[in-house]
């Protein structure tokens, strides 16, 4: 059962590692910007994509706009709206101001795959209750098989006739005569 489980905890984390890594290598590029204190989160609400990306600069000629567009140029994950914060500086960004500030994005947009992800994880839950419900039934046929061939509790099992032993000597030679009598 704890197998079942870890199962499907793995099923469910390498769903979003993919976007973890997107995520980790969106930062060593902010970071070669010369980003600091580097933050992101990306949300999906129904089918709508939100990242949040919160950076420091030293330099303070920087504007939001700029890490939009490193932002938008090096994240390849699908996005529909860009909240950027640049030294307590907020602004947010729609996917089509974006296309039409940076133009084309640098990078391979990743498919809009939600509902596919949805439905794999969907699939990997019904798996895992099929299972779960197969190995309950199992046990219970065995549990109740098992208290159908076995005496019920308070009852004594029934005791065998006793009957004296009985010795069987064979003689190889035996001595000419009848049997001795006991």
């Amino acid at each position: 059962m704890r197998r079942l489980g870890l199962l499907l905890l793995l099923c469910l984390a390498l769903t979003g590692c993919d976007m973890l890594n997107d995520q980790t290598t969106l930062h060593f590029r902010l970071a070669e910007a010369g980003y600091t204190t580097l933050s992101s989160y990306h949300s999906i609400s129904g089918e709508i994509d939100h990242f949040e990306v919160t950076a420091s600069s030293a330099d303070r000629t920087r504007t939001t706009e700029q890490l939009a567009e490193v932002v938008w140029d090096a994240y390849p994950q699908h996005v529909d709206h860009l909240s950027v914060t640049l030294n307590g500086t907020s602004e947010v960004y729609s996917a089509e101001q974006l296309q039409q500030a940076f133009g084309d994005r640098q990078v391979t947009e990743k498919p809009d795959d939600d509902a596919e992800v949805n439905r794999t994880i969907m699939t990997w839950l019904t798996v895992a209750a099929v299972v779960v419900l197969l190995v309950l039934s199992g046990w219970l046929v065995l549990v109740g098989l098992r208290s159908h061939g076995s005496p019920r509790r308070g009852q004594q099992p029934p005791t065998p006739q006793q009957t004296p032993p009985r010795h069987n000597v064979y003689l190889v030679n035996p001595p000419p005569g009848p049997p001795p009598t006991a």
